[in-house]
């Protein structure tokens, strides 16, 4: 079986690549007898479809739908997949297609459902423990509506924040462009003339020929010298403890080291939820969630989280750890313990984090709209004030 793996040597380099192993444990050996210290290891899917980078949440919220609603149905499983496979060929998505063909195949070969989902490495974890515990419980369907509903929210929310930003981002490449062509361009042909006539341009204006001719000349080479930084900033927080260098300074900023945090307890918060409920352990939905977690610093914490339970200890008081001003959630877990019902706990803790987070992202925006048209305003207002006034000078 072949397994993708993510890796840090002996020099703390990150590693990637693919290996074949007969299972996990194998796969995990073979790393640790060449010196590498494993980070992440999945199976390497046959498919082109990957939910690690880019995830192709569409692909996943279809399939999940899809499914949910043919064993609602009353179809078997068996025969659920073989229908769901022909909906994707007549539907013109061949991956899709081949790749529940290939499920339907290692139904008949013996293995479970579950186990079927972990083979081909496109489902996340999480998903597949769900589906595992929803076997288990003879509750499939209700597992597979639950992951439906969650994913679909999880894309709305993306698809809300793209949205949001659509024209503010289109604001800033107008005006960068804008503020260009007359840096670049205007200003020095006024320079080259008043140069001409042999006049001295006042200050304000002299400066900002000289900004645009240095820009025409090495505005390339800046621009290369700030890509080589980029990529140097890349390689440098790439490995874990790079990685937790860098959280640690975002995290630490006023304002987005907040909303940052908000975000990403939201999306595990939702996961956690929905595992719950499909029947999954506490413990075993915390490490599940460590997967779901795209910050350190809550995993660390999830971790944390599962061995205090293992010793006893209320779930609650381990989220007390979190960062100031997020203490509705150690409340929420609280009242979830007493009641019986985390599931719901971590579902209204996930509601309240994602209404903050859409309210200040609104804001942000109806600022940033008119912050952004004011500040292009006032530049290419000046540049224009500047020319008048040599233009001024020039006929007095």
């Amino acid at each position: 079986m072949k397994f993708r793996y993510e890796a840090v040597d002996r020099d703390g380099t990150v590693l990637r690549g693919e290996l074949e192993a007969g299972d996990e444990a194998a796969a995990y050996d073979l790393l640790r007898e060449k010196g590498l210290f494993p980070v992440e290891l999945r199976p390497a899917s046959r498919f082109r479809l990957r939910l690690r980078r880019g995830e192709n949440l569409s692909d996943l919220i279809l399939f999940t739908t899809q499914l949910a609603r043919l064993l609602r149905a009353g179809l078997a499983l068996d025969r659920a997949l073989a229908l769901l496979a022909r909906i994707f060929e007549s539907a013109g998505r061949a991956e899709m297609a081949a790749l529940v063909k290939a499920l339907s195949e290692d139904l008949t070969a013996g293995r479970d459902f579950a186990a079927a989902l972990e083979r081909h490495g496109f489902f996340p974890r999480y998903y597949v423990s769900l589906v595992r515990a929803g076997q288990t419980a003879g509750a499939l369907t209700g597992v597979l509506e639950e992951l439906a509903a969650y994913l679909t929210r999880r894309r709305q929310f993306r698809q809300e924040l793209l949205s949001a930003l659509l024209y503010p981002a289109f604001l800033l490449v107008f005006g960068l462009f804008a503020v260009q062509t007359v840096l670049v361009y205007v200003l020095p042909r006024f320079g080259r003339i008043f140069e001409d006539l042999g006049v001295e341009p006042p200050l304000f204006t002299k400066m900002l020929i000289e900004a645009g001719l240095f820009w025409r000349e090495w505005g390339s080479v800046v621009m290369l010298g700030l890509l080589a930084v980029g990529v140097w900033l890349r390689w440098r927080f790439r490995g874990p403890e790079g990685r937790r260098r860098l959280e640690g300074f975002l995290l630490r900023l006023p304002v987005l080291g907040r909303y940052l945090l908000l975000a990403d307890l939201v999306r595990v918060f939702r996961g956690l939820s929905v595992m719950l409920r499909g029947g999954v352990p506490v413990e075993k939905a915390l490490a599940m969630g460590e997967e779901i977690a795209g910050l350190e610093l809550l995993r660390e914490i999830l971790s944390r989280a599962g061995e205090e339970i293992r010793r006893g200890e209320r779930l609650s008081e381990v989220f007390r750890n979190l960062p100031p001003g997020l203490a509705f959630v150690p409340d929420l877990l609280a009242v979830g313990e007493e009641t019986g019902d985390l599931a719901r706990s971590f579902a209204d803790a996930a509601d309240i984090g994602e209404e903050e987070l859409q309210t200040a992202t609104r804001r942000f925006l109806t600022v940033l709209e008119p912050a952004a048209i004011l500040f292009f305003g006032v530049v290419l207002g000046s540049m224009i004030i500047s020319i008048l006034l040599a233009i001024f000078d020039l006929r007095l």
